[in-house]
């Protein structure tokens, strides 16, 4: 088995890449949570659904709801708010120096 391929948001401005399918409880407890947390930094949160996307659906089918801060993995399932605030509080070089996020 190889290893999922993590995407990467569309929108530039989204530190956080959220991926969900319809009729997950699981996806509909953390949206609002990992919401919550990206407007507290002032962060775009994108929202894909792995169904519409035959790649996404490949290598994430399992493993929804999947968090992706920064391009990588921060969690799948649950998401643990405090975890998640101290992920989006430390920022990338690269958007330092661009002033993103």
């Amino acid at each position: 088995m190889t290893a999922a391929r993590i995407p990467s948001p569309h929108d530039p401005d989204a530190r956080v890449l959220y991926l969900t399918r319809e009729g997950c409880h699981l996806c509909d407890e953390a949206l609002p949570v990992v919401q919550a947390e990206a407007d507290r930094v002032g962060s775009t949160v994108e929202v894909r659904d792995i169904d519409e996307d035959p790649a996404l659906q490949a290598d994430w089918d399992y493993d929804v709801p999947v968090i992706i801060v920064d391009g990588k993995v921060h969690a799948k399932y649950r998401v643990d708010a405090p975890q998640l605030r101290a992920a989006l509080a430390r920022r990338p070089w690269w958007r330092r120096l661009t002033g993103r996020g």
